[in-house]
Formats: C-alpha cells, structure tokens, sequence
C-alpha cells in the first residue's frame, strides 16, 4: 500500500513492445499446438501464471493461440 492509502497494483499486461518480442521469439507459433500466429490472434500468457506471482516480463512469457490459452488457464507450464 502506497502512503496516501492507495494500492499499487502490479501490471498484469504485457506492452505492446513486449508482445511483439514474444511472438517474434515464438516464430509466429503456439508454444503449445505450433498454430502459425500473428500480431492479431495470438495471445501472450504468463508462463508463471500472474495469479501466482508469475512477473510481465517477455522471459516469463508464452506466445499462444486462444484455444492453448483458454486451455492452459492459470497452470503451470506443462500441467
């Protein structure tokens, strides 16, 4: 908690930037599936899910398509 009585909150989201460095990282496929992806439909996850500390950081980053993500949630990557 911040002094004036406000919570700092953590950023949860990854920029724009960093979108871009984890798709280019991944070759345009799903980490999970290899679905070719671009700019448009894929869907940067946390690999240390946000919910459990996990940092939004491009080396704590997945590049995956909406269906791996849906299906991964907030595990582990792998589980």
């Amino acid at each position: 908690m911040r002094a004036e009585g406000t919570f700092e909150l953590a950023r949860r989201c990854f920029t724009k930037t960093q979108k871009l460095l984890i798709l280019r990282r991944a070759n345009y496929k799903c980490q999970y599936c290899g679905t070719t992806l671009s700019q448009e439909n894929f869907e940067a996850d946390h690999k240390l899910p946000f919910s459990q500390g996990g940092a939004t950081e491009v080396w704590n980053a997945l590049a995956l398509c909406a269906d791996c993500n849906r299906r991964k949630s907030n595990k582990l990557e792998g589980e």
